[in-house]
């Protein structure tokens, strides 16, 4: 009886527990349909894949422009966009127990592609804060692409134009402005 009365009160106890923890409602398909609808342009269309991170509500970053910009910490790139300018960069990498920083760097140069197009060969910098815990993360970090308008601006002296974007193990992605 004992038994029975004491398993009794942990079940209560698990499930009073259960119910007062908030649940997070995802949005519908649906609703991620309408909304890339709204977004309207062909690059709406394209998706990344969902995150953790609520699609653009991350700050948006500079790039950071350095001679030689060097990878740090482990990341892998699952996706990347462009939208009105900015790189969204859909990522995952191990962590979870430190607050993991992300930023774009860019020696600055334009490199010339086969079909002549500029290319800007970028580095996605991952510092996860000698984070050794070993749950997966996702993230999506935006950067301002801003920097890489204003040197194809400055060295082509046009105002509109395309550069290809490359990072290291990852297909070219093509700006547009």
């Amino acid at each position: 009886m004992r038994k029975l009365s004491w398993s009794g009160f942990v079940l209560f106890g698990l499930l009073a527990g259960c119910a007062s923890t908030p649940v997070k409602e995802e949005p519908s398909d649906a609703t991620t349909e309408e909304r890339r609808e709204a977004e309207g342009g062909e690059e709406a269309e394209e998706s990344i894949k969902n995150t953790t991170s609520e699609e653009g509500k991350a700050p948006v970053q500079p790039i950071i422009v350095s001679a030689s910009p060097q990878a740090k910490d482990l990341i892998r790139i699952e996706g990347m966009r462009i939208l009105r300018g900015v790189l969204d960069v859909s990522v995952s990498h191990g962590g979870g127990c430190k607050e993991h920083t992300y930023a774009l760097a860019w020696d600055g140069t334009f490199t010339q592609g086969t079909d002549g197009t500029p290319v800007a060969n970028l580095v996605l910098v991952h510092d996860a804060h000698e984070d050794r815990c070993k749950a997966m993360k996702y993230a999506t970090p935006r950067f301002d692409l801003a920097p890489i308008t204003q040197a194809f601006q400055q060295k082509y002296g046009k105002s509109t134009g395309a550069v290809d974007l490359a990072l290291p193990g990852q297909a070219t992605l093509r700006y547009e402005f």
